[in-house]
């Protein structure tokens, strides 16, 4: 389902079932999330979780360690996206 709309049922599985230690593989950030408040929300509690979150088109991996500068990639891209 598109990233357009919040209320996704496979998208809110996927939030109850991940644990720590596995990955979120994502084709692309604009995949993910319908704006950048959803985006930067979506991965910033999968990684309090300890999931690592990876967005295969633009190369980019969270992990919930990551500098400011990985951040604000985050946030420019998925302005963007």
């Amino acid at each position: 389902m598109s990233g357009k709309s919040s209320d996704r049922p496979a998208l809110t599985e996927m939030l109850a079932y991940v644990r720590e230690g596995d990955t979120v593989r994502v084709a692309s950030l604009d995949c993910l999330a319908r704006n950048l408040d959803d985006l930067r929300r979506l991965v910033e509690t999968l990684s309090i979780k300890g999931v690592r979150v990876e967005f295969i088109k633009e190369g980019l991996t969270f992990t919930g360690e990551d500098s400011a500068m990985s951040k604000l990639l985050l946030s420019v891209m998925g302005a963007f996206a």
